[in-house]
């Protein structure tokens, strides 16, 4: 990035600003100490968008101010809002008065009796929020005498004072990061910021205080020894708990081993492999013993102030688009509006929270502070060449991660548990023109994580990617039917890409034409009209994204009466902050919807006729299917985050146990859209962490476990079908555009290739000359028709594909709107069936009638109509909606349930409205 050009962002840099120390006087001496200690602290944003506190008029630091006092003593703290939302002041452990958080730009007192020994976080008391930076450390010490011990080479303890400590060092677990100060001798106090290397002189006594805030770690540091607080016990690793823990110990550097770099990290492997790790830099008798600083808010990102290595940060998120949403990707969005005036990025035109910009050698840090489900950070496309790449770990969890990236060009990263959650990072090369979408040294091309690479940025799949990102990271991008038109906005960002440029205005190897020549500009969307032919009962339709006026979290169910195709209910559930419902089963009498949540841990209970709540039911995290066996009734439940099925036997409340779907000591499966056969024998999972589909007894058992992959890494099975005699089973495989057949026993049998008319480089290719392409880019839902004739899958891309059971064959693919995504069954009036397909980016459902004139023949198959989901004033609802009307479309049921296994036994009252031959669908 050249920043003398006038297309750059004009970022400023403070040329040689440093870190301005902070001398805390009381450190150095207890009788410098009163009873009472005055304190002011300001909570500020800093330049990445992460909140820190600052003493007095210094600069705000993570972790904030470290405070040294005496037992007995009194912490009077001043705290005053320079932040945009509310903030307090608590440590827990401690006895504090005047709790509670003040508003923007205010200030409040705040007191603390400092009653017990021990190191203490305080933090911002902001229901998890906090964790974006608003922690530091209080050490509480004995009014006199030795303040620790440490241990000699040769087994001596010897009992230290403040004043013989070389140094402190406060490390912080936040996440998969951690955050550190060093402190001299003299009390002066220095931020080490994200993953730094703590550095001393072999002999020095050192003293860490090791503080968790959060996930629960194992904190464990090579090479040294020391005692476990309060005994003569020897440890050399210390778990820390949930919430919030900390532990104290005092090392003399490199006793018994000499000089060395000494890694220290989490010993939980996923937070490892997430990036929780530094090493702790031990010099030669005669060295500087410095610490190297890690990655600063303050540093080379965009808009960033100091010339030292940045770092940006996404918070992890419940919020529909904003998933991965950057700590100032709100301030971001404003500052690039056409009208901000005065503003460096004014008319950049950024609609996405999800997009940062920084320099290379630069780090992006992930916390997991808005969000009640379980995530992994994965790597989707990288530069080529890129270090470090693919980032990954090897089971979701609450955590969060943190990566240095060397090498310029786009990095895409998601969550395999949730694959639409996208955050996307440039790296941009002073030295080129234009924001770097691949890497300079490789003609500006990418890799993937589905094995492609060198994948020139000018291709016409990069160039889908770089549309699908900025489509869902975006709602003003979404397809409003409700508005008539659709528009889209990209950046204005001059891009370099591979090859000659886009914009023939440009001379060869000038930079590419900006992102927003992709813009869509009110391209009209016509709604169509709902199907001629009337549907059996009801289609509940998971909206996901929508959000109402007494909740927090997003997610309704929209109730559609296929009688007349109305919206007759939204099921908001705002007693309990239902979050981001996802997909639904009925009882067998039909009374009863079950739900999962998918970013949380909660299947809900629906009264079918009233939707009120029955019961809220704790499970695993992240749940994201759910099924009953047709024998019994008893729910089935794939939990996504995790590694099993939860059984919540019928007629109960209670999980009453959980079948592994892997091994004892294998790495997770994480099951997603399971399905069960019509005997209810056997249930079918595709494990988007191994790649494989599993086949497991109903009451437990592995039988069998087939990767789809087919010798190329990445396939993410995600959705099974199943024919209605269980002869066969389809799987979609997200990420390689394909469908895998199996037999009952789990032998692959076929992998349908979905985007066989589909050229990477150029785009669709008509290779059957029919004037159509069959195409079926990222397939999510992939149910079997109840008669076993097709396959009908809905894909991210937008598209549906329809695939005959007989041929294995692609007959026939139909438009969908963006993020097509759920896709499920129900009885057509007078025979036949419909397919009801929902869309995450759009507000209407699509009904596809796979067999119009009942011939047998499916590739006549048509969209036979599409239904509104958005609210009327005639809508029942139990919450007001207000944002985001119908979006988020995922998990369909329709009720009556008509597939094989369990419309056998409806109720005779459902069993009504069916012909013979769907009461009976494969008997005929």
């Amino acid at each position: 990035m050249n920043t003398s050009t006038p297309s750059r962002f004009n970022r400023p840099m403070l040329q040689g600003a440093k870190w301005m120390v902070v001398v805390v006087a009381f450190l150095a001496s207890s009788v410098a100490w009163a009873a009472v200690h005055n304190i002011a602290l300001t909570a500020k944003a800093l330049p990445n968008g992460q909140l820190a506190y600052a003493l007095g008029g210094n600069e705000a630091v993570i972790p904030g101010p470290t405070l040294f006092v005496k037992k007995g003593d009194t912490l009077s703290i001043t705290l005053t809002n320079s932040t945009e939302v509310k903030v307090g002041f608590e440590i827990p452990g401690l006895s504090a008065q005047n709790a509670g958080r003040i508003n923007p730009g205010k200030t409040k007192k705040f007191t603390v009796k400092a009653n017990k020994e021990g190191a203490y976080a305080y933090h911002g008391d902001m229901g998890g929020k906090e964790l974006l930076g608003l922690f530091g450390a209080v050490i509480v010490d004995k009014p006199a005498g030795p303040v620790d011990s440490y241990i000699e080479a040769n087994g001596n303890i010897v009992p230290v004072s403040q004043a013989q400590l070389d140094k402190q060092f406060v490390l912080f677990m936040v996440g998969s990061t951690f955050w550190g100060t060093e402190i001299s001798s003299d009390g002066t106090q220095k931020p080490l910021w994200a993953n730094p290397n703590p550095g001393a002189v072999e002999n020095d006594i050192v003293r860490f205080h090791i503080l968790s805030v959060g996930p629960g770690h194992t904190f464990h540091l090579h090479a040294h020894r020391w005692l476990k607080t309060g005994t003569r016990e020897i440890i050399d690793t210390k778990l820390l708990k949930e919430e919030f823990d900390t532990h104290s110990f005092t090392i003399k550097a490199g006793s018994g081993v000499g000089a060395g770099d000494w890694q220290y990290h989490c010993h939980l492997i996923a937070h490892m492999e997430a990036g929780m790790h530094g090493s702790f830099k031990v010099d030669p008798v005669g060295g500087d013993g410095a610490s190297l600083v890690g990655a600063s808010p303050y540093g080379r990102i965009l808009l960033g102030p100091k010339d030292e290595p940045g770092l940006v940060t996404f918070e992890v998120s419940d919020e529909p688009a904003s998933w991965f949403r950057s700590a100032r990707g709100d301030a971001i969005v404003k500052l690039s509006d056409p009208a901000a005036n005065g503003s460096p990025l004014q008319g950049v035109d950024i609609k996405t929270k999800s997009l940062e910009v920084m320099s290379p050698g630069s780090s992006v840090n992930f916390i997991m502070s808005d969000t009640n489900g379980a995530h992994t950070i994965s790597s989707l496309l990288w530069p080529t060449g890129a270090h470090h790449m693919p980032f990954d770990q090897s089971s979701a969890y609450r955590g969060g991660g943190i990566v240095k990236l060397d090498t310029p060009g786009l990095y895409v990263f998601t969550c395999k548990v949730h694959p639409y959650m996208f955050a996307a990072v440039i790296v941009d090369d002073p030295a080129t023109p234009g924001l770097d979408l691949g890497n300079p040294q490789q003609d500006f091309k990418i890799d993937l994580v589905t094995g492609i690479k060198g994948l020139p940025t000018s291709s016409d799949l990069a160039i889908r990617l770089l549309q699908t990102f900025f489509i869902t990271t975006a709602p003003p991008n979404w397809q409003d039917y409700s508005s008539g038109v659709w528009n889209v906005r990209f950046p204005t960002i001059p891009v370099q890409i591979s090859g000659a440029p886009r914009d023939p205005n440009l001379t060869e190897g000038g930079i590419a034409a900006p992102l927003s020549i992709l813009n869509v500009t009110n391209q009209t969307l016509s709604f169509g009209s709902t199907p001629v032919t009337p549907g059996v009962g009801e289609v509940w339709a998971n909206t996901q994204f929508e959000k109402t006026a007494h909740k927090y979290k997003p997610g309704t169910t929209t109730v559609v009466d296929t009688t007349n195709w109305t919206v007759k209910r939204k099921v908001a559930l705002p007693q309990i902050n239902n979050n981001n419902p996802h997909n639904m089963w009925t009882s067998r009498d039909q009374s009863v919807i079950y739900q999962t949540q998918w970013f949380d841990n909660k299947l809900s209970m629906i009264e079918r006729e009233t939707g009120e709540l029955i019961k809220n039911i704790q499970v695993g995290y992240s749940p994201s299917h759910v099924m009953t066996l047709p024998t019994n009734d008893d729910i089935t439940i794939a939990i996504n985050g995790e590694n099993g099925i939860y059984i919540i036997p019928a007629g109960t409340t209670k999980v009453s146990k959980m079948l592994p779907t892997q091994g004892q000591g294998h790495i997770s499966a994480n099951p997603h859209g399971h399905w069960i056969s019509s005997d209810g024998s056997k249930i079918v999972t595709p494990n988007i962490n191994t790649h494989d589909i599993g086949i497991y007894g109903a009451q437990g058992g592995i039988q069998a476990r087939t990767p789809t992959s087919v010798n190329a890494p990445g396939a993410h099975p995600i959705a099974i079908g199943m024919m209605p005699d269980s002869s066969k089973i389809f799987a979609a495989n997200l990420l390689h555009h394909s469908l895998s057949v199996l037999n009952e026993s789990g032998e692959l049998l076929n992998t349908i290739n979905l985007i066989d008319e589909y050229d990477p480089m150029t785009g669709p290719v008509d290779k059957n000359g029919n004037g159509e392409f069959e195409l079926g880019i990222l397939p999510i839902q992939s149910p079997v028709s109840p008669d076993g004739k097709a396959v009908v899958i809905a894909t991210m891309g937008g598209s549906i594909v329809i695939v005959d059971t007989a041929t294995e064959k692609v007959v026939k693919t139909l438009p969908c709107d963006p993020g097509c995504h759920g896709a499920n069954f129900g009885a057509k009036q007078g025979g036949g069936y419909y397919a009801y397909v929902t869309t995450k980016f759009s507000n209407r459902l699509t009904v596809v009638d796979i067999d119009p004139n009942n011939d047998g023949d499916i590739s006549d198959a048509t969209i036979a109509g599409h239904v509104s989901l958005v609210d009327t004033p005639h809508t029942a609802k139990d919450d007001r909606m207000s944002e985001l009307p119908g979006f988020g479309g995922q998990g369909v049921l329709a009720v009556p349930n008509v597939y094989n296994g369990w419309v056998q036994k409806l109720p005779a009252v459902w069993k009504a409205g069916l012909t013979s031959d769907q009461q009976n669908p494969i008997g005929h």
